[in-house]
């Protein structure tokens, strides 16, 4: 059981302190109602022991300390859970790649971070308590089996049987759950696409009923599939009702049958059925949790151990330095995307393009040309199927790959800017003025305790701050895709006349994937790309030649 494991391996400290607790809490609760039975028997003949009432005050109060005990410390210990398991993804989909995190998706992603960790946080203490209420009721039966052998002996074969029962029908149960987890998952893709895309939505009544009527379906699927799931629940809730009845009539009816001496004991054994309501109840409401937290922790590990072997396919790959290069390349370079079955999807390549240190580099081509694919293999953020990838002429090792990415300073053109500068180092005021006045940003924005003051900006201005962040980091690589496409005409002219000049002058390497025809003149070499190949490479000289003529 996943959710056994987790604690045993999450919580070891606590562990032994916790079932102690928990027993007491429980021997606590079982003497409570022995005492019950002792006082009312005491009360029939007209008068009740002090000593009993003394035992039931100390024992209130022992179930009342250790029950407190039990319930901060589950509650303490499942926060610390969440938040190692939160801290463990996190780091998962760090150390992993780019085509692994995005077979994966957002949503699946999203679900395990949130939906999956709130049902462990709701569930994981209300688990030590069924855990608790289950040792009540072992304690329950051993003080049934001293009243009466014969009655403990029923009670547990029609506990067995229960038991039994209740176990198949929460396997089919486990299949509903899981149906109803996947239609949920087509609602969350649904938001994400109303989302992601509301300017697209809004500028089609056609696309937006459709994609309201998806929702809507898988929507109404989540709520037939919940429904029934919720029925079943309600249906399980009133049979266990039902046994427990059983289990008194039991009781009454059918032990004084089969045990002669059993008249002296029928009261309070019929009263420790009675007092089974309680840790049972507790079981029937914990019983679909259980089945809940499993599923969480299963979606969780499924996750975990899909980037984990991305993650070993990629070991070593941060244990080796690698020097700012001068000149980087790709030399024969393949890279083929399969499906999560393993079946080939589309390839690129093999690709074989240089970039040098003071020197400006455009890559062209249309849509689909392979450009973006490129620039992935070129700055280590998807793997090579083949080929190789060479720094100052010599491969990159798989030990240097992320001191290798680490030379990389890149603005894809689906970038997401923090509003928070992570990884910028100590940041000079002056510096960071005379930038925001440089990219035509001062008194739209400013910098203060290593955070922009909004980041609610058009496209363009969003990418100019992206720049200013690569300008903080300073490193020896940039890659623009696409930069220049948001800008207005002026501050095109401005990147490419006046900044990437600036780049060249001091040594750095300089890639832009870029349609604008207009400024091929300023490269010193262009690569044209299609269909997943380079078809050509042109010096800025020829390519400006041929668009004069």
């Amino acid at each position: 059981m996943r959710m056994w494991r987790l604690v045993v391996e999450e919580i070891p400290q606590n562990l032994r302190s916790l079932a102690w607790t928990a027993a007491l809490s429980a021997l606590a609760s079982t003497t409570l109602m022995w005492l019950v039975d002792e006082a009312s028997q005491q009360a029939a003949k007209g008068s009740v022991s002090e000593r009993l009432v003394l035992l039931f005050a100390l024992s209130i109060t022992l179930f009342a300390v250790s029950d407190n005990y039990v319930l901060v410390t589950a509650s303490q210990d499942a926060e610390n859970i969440i938040h190692r398991l939160r801290t463990r993804l996190f780091d998962a989909v760090r150390a992993s790649d780019l085509v692994s995190v995005e077979r994966l998706g957002r949503t699946r992603l999203y679900s395990a971070l949130t939906q999956d960790t709130q049902t462990l946080a709701r569930s994981l203490p209300f688990l030590v308590i069924g855990v608790q209420q289950a040792i009540v009721l072992v304690f329950l039966g051993v003080y049934l089996a001293w009243l009466s052998v014969a009655a403990f002996v029923m009670a547990f074969g029609f506990a067995i049987v229960a038991v039994a029962v209740r176990y198949a029908r929460m396997k089919a149960l486990g299949q509903a759950m899981r149906d109803a987890v996947a239609a949920e998952m087509a609602v969350f893709d649904g938001l994400s696409d109303m989302l992601d895309g509301f300017k697209e939505v809004r500028m089609s009544t056609t696309r937006a009923e459709g994609l309201v009527a998806d929702v809507g379906a898988a929507s109404a699927e989540a709520r037939r599939i919940k429904s029934r799931t919720k029925a079943q629940w309600g249906w399980e809730f009133a049979l266990l009702q039902a046994m427990f009845y059983t289990l008194i009539g039991l009781m009454v009816f059918l032990v004084p049958l089969v045990a002669k001496d059993y008249a002296d004991v029928v009261v309070p054994a019929t009263m420790t059925a009675l007092f089974v309501v309680g840790p049972v109840g507790t079981l029937a409401h914990v019983t679909p949790m259980v089945t809940e937290t499993e599923m969480a922790l299963a979606n969780m590990d499924d996750i975990t151990s899909q980037l984990r072997r991305a993650v070993e396919l990629r070991a070593g790959e941060s244990a080796l330095p690698l020097s700012a290069p001068r000149h980087i390349a790709l030399q024969d370079a393949v890279f083929s995307y399969a499906d999560s079955k393993g079946r080939p999807l589309f390839s690129v390549g093999p690709l074989t393009l240089s970039f040098q240190a003071g020197e400006i580099t455009f890559v062209t081509g249309g849509n689909g040309s392979g450009k973006s694919t490129m620039l992935r293999l070129l700055t280590g953020l998807a793997p090579l199927s083949g080929g190789q990838m060479l720094a100052d002429g010599v491969p990159v090792a798989p030990g240097q790959m992320q001191a290798y990415r680490d030379h990389f300073s890149a603005i894809f053109a689906d970038h997401h800017l923090s509003r928070r500068l992570y990884g910028v180092g100590a940041i000079d005021p002056l510096r960071v003025e005379a930038l925001l006045e440089r990219l035509e940003m001062t008194g739209k924005v400013h910098v203060a305790d290593g955070a922009f003051s909004t980041i609610d900006l058009s496209t363009g201005q969003r990418k100019r701050l992206a720049l200013l962040v690569a300008e903080l980091e300073d490193k020896p690589i940039l890659v623009f895709d696409e930069w220049a496409a948001d800008q207005d005409p002026h501050f095109r002219h401005v990147f490419y006349e006046e900044l990437l000049p600036a780049f060249k002058a001091r040594g750095k390497i300089v890639i832009c994937v870029t349609h604008d025809d207009r400024w091929f003149g300023m490269a010193d070499r262009i690569y044209h790309m299609n269909e997943g190949q380079v078809m050509e490479q042109r010096s800025s000289v020829t390519a400006a030649m041929e668009l004069q003529s």
